[in-house]
């Protein structure tokens, strides 16, 4: 695929516009679905990159509250489109790292194909996003793409084995790691779920 800006919004933004999404799923994922039926005690969560959106509905059926944001507005269009009229509202077009979404703390943030769709050098931006926005032991959990990391050659940009384990350790402690069985093409194989505790009692801008 190609790596030319992107993580500029034209670049998505054409994806979404031309329909060359070999990431969208169509649908809500097996780990997600068991991981709902397992926790329906609701809270706030968020949904980085959030693309079309299947998974919004899901949560708010699982009593979540869900926020998601996208940076390419044809994405957030679709998405629209896709979820029940009260919920459009709840999808916001934004830069995930820079748009505020708000001072309350999140319970969940959901990770989808957002970490692997950015440059690798923006993960520690991520990390510590993430963290800032959740609770004390508020979750981070989803699919986490492992494939030797070649800025060349994405998106998507694979994590090296090992190299999670060291970027996240800072503030979070890894509770589930298991591969995942309903990958996408572009993914089989290499697709792990994972689910995270934040454990730092203090962020930088909390």
């Amino acid at each position: 695929m190609e790596s030319a800006e992107s993580n500029q919004r034209e670049f998505w933004n054409s994806r979404y516009e031309s329909g060359r999404m070999p990431w969208d799923f169509g649908g809500v994922p097996a780990d997600l679905k068991a991981y709902l039926a397992a926790n329906p005690k609701g809270g706030r969560v968020l949904i980085p990159g959030c693309g079309s959106g299947y998974e919004i509905a899901a949560f708010v059926e699982a009593g979540y509250e869900a926020t998601a944001i996208d940076l390419a507005p044809a994405a957030v269009e679709r998405a629209r489109k896709l979820v029940d009229r009260g919920l459009a509202d709840r999808i916001v077009e934004g830069d995930f790292f820079t748009h505020d979404l708000g001072r309350e703390p999140f319970d969940l943030v959901y990770e989808r194909t957002f970490i692997c769709s950015i440059m690798p050098d923006q993960r520690e931006a991520y990390r510590d996003r993430v963290a800032s926005l959740l609770r004390h032991r508020g979750g981070l959990i989803g699919y986490f793409f492992y494939a030797p990391p070649d800025p060349a050659e994405g998106p998507p940009f694979g994590f090296a084995w090992g190299t999670a384990d060291e970027l996240f350790a800072r503030h979070f402690m890894l509770l589930k790691d298991r591969p995942v069985k309903d990958s996408l093409p572009l993914y089989a194989g290499r697709e792990r779920w994972q689910e995270r505790t934040r454990t730092s009692q203090a962020v930088a801008g909390k």
